[in-house]
C-alpha cells in the first residue's frame, strides 16, 4: 500500500473519503468536490449543514485512481461480527464519553448559576422579607427602612449555589451524544482493492470520458442531478462560484426531440447557464460539444 496516496474507502458499491485533511486536499489541489453526507460533529441534531464522510461520484473515484492520486481500500474488519473484547472496549469508551458529557453539563450549569447569582441572592432575600419578586415589582425603588432590612438579611452563598446545582437533572445515557468516528478507532488493518469496476458499460464510459475531459480543461465538475442533467461545470470552487454549464451526455446516434431541446434550453436560460450536449467524435477518440442558448442571451458559449 502506498502511504503517499489518499485513501478512498470502498463500502458496498460506493466510495467515501473520511479524512478531513484528505477532503481539503482533494478540493483545493485536485478540484474534486464530492458530496458531504454526514452530520457535523458539534451540531449532530440538524440536517441543514453536512459533514464527513464525503461521497464521491463514480467518475470522480475513477479519475483519482487513474491519475494515481488515490488508492482504493476497504476495512474487512467492518464486515465481521465484533468480538467480545471489542464490544467491551466499545462499552468502556461509550461510558467514558457519557461521564465527560455529564461533567461538561455540570460545568456549564455552574457557569450559568454564577452569572446570575446576585439576582438569585436578591430574590432569596426578598422572599425572606415577604417582598414581591416579579420583574415589574423589582423596578420599583424601596424605602430606606426596607432597603436596610434587605441588606441585613444573611444568605449562605455557597449553600445557595449547591441548592441551584441540585436542580440540574442527571443526564440519561439515552440522551448522551454519540460520537461519529471518521476513522476506525481500534483497528488499522486495511487492504488495497486493485480493481474498480467503473465504467462497466458504454453509457458509463461516455459519462466518464466527458467528466474527465471537462475536468482536464480546469473546471470543477459536480453532479447535475438537481438541474436534470449529468454534470455541472464551475469555473472555480462551488463555494465561491455559480456553475456555468449544464452538461448532458448523449450517444452520437441518439435521437432528441424538439420538446426535450426546448425544455433543456428554457431551464438553462432560467438559471443563467449554458446548455451543453457532449458526445464522442465519429472516431471515438475525443469529446465533441454543442451548446444551446436563447438568441438574446448574454451567456457565453462553450
Amino acid at each position: 500500500m502506498d502511504d503517499s496516496k489518499i485513501n478512498l474507502v470502498l463500502s458496498g458499491s460506493e466510495v467515501f473519503v473520511w479524512s478531513a485533511d484528505d477532503w481539503l486536499k482533494l478540493r483545493q489541489e485536485h478540484r474534486v468536490v464530492g458530496e458531504c453526507i454526514g452530520c457535523i460533529a458539534k451540531k449532530p441534531r440538524q440536517d441543514t449543514l453536512s459533514g464527513l464522510p464525503m461521497l464521491l461520484l463514480p467518475e470522480e473515484a475513477k479519475l483519482l485512481l487513474e491519475k494515481g492520486i488515490c488508492q482504493l481500500i476497504q476495512h474487512p474488519v467492518l464486515k465481521e461480527t465484533p468480538c467480545e473484547s471489542l464490544k467491551k472496549k466499545f462499552e468502556e469508551y461509550r461510558s467514558k464519553l457519557y461521564e465527560e458529557q455529564q461533567e461538561c453539563l455540570i460545568d456549564q450549569r455552574r457557569i450559568q448559576v454564577l452569572s446570575v447569582m446576585d439576582k438569585i441572592i436578591e430574590g432569596k432575600k426578598r422572599k425572606t422579607l415577604g417582598l414581591h419578586t416579579r420583574k415589574k415589582k423589582l423596578k420599583k425603588p424601596l424605602d430606606d427602612e426596607t432597603k436596610t432590612a434587605l441588606d441585613n438579611v444573611e444568605v449562605d452563598r455557597k449553600a445557595l449555589i449547591e441548592e441551584e446545582m441540585s436542580k440540574l437533572p442527571k443526564l440519561k445515557m439515552t440522551d448522551a451524544l454519540v460520537q461519529t468516528h471518521t476513522a476506525f478507532p481500534w483497528h488499522t488493518d486495511i487492504i488495497k482493492i486493485e480493481n474498480w469496476s467503473f465504467p462497466s458499460n458504454d453509457e458509463e464510459s461516455l459519462k466518464y470520458k466527458v467528466f474527465k475531459d471537462i475536468w482536464e480543461q480546469g473546471y470543477y465538475v459536480t453532479s447535475g442531478q438537481k438541474f436534470g442533467c449529468d454534470f455541472l461545470a464551475y469555473p472555480g470552487d462551488p463555494i465561491m462560484f455559480h456553475s456555468q454549464l449544464l452538461i448532458h451526455c448523449k450517444n452520437r446516434n441518439e435521437e432528441m426531440s424538439v420538446t426535450e431541446l426546448v425544455a433543456g434550453s428554457r431551464i438553462g436560460s432560467h438559471v443563467r447557464k449554458t446548455l451543453v450536449f457532449a458526445t464522442l467524435s465519429t472516431d471515438g477518440e475525443r469529446i465533441e460539444y454543442c451548446s444551446s442558448r436563447w438568441a438574446d442571451s448574454s451567456m457565453g458559449e462553450f
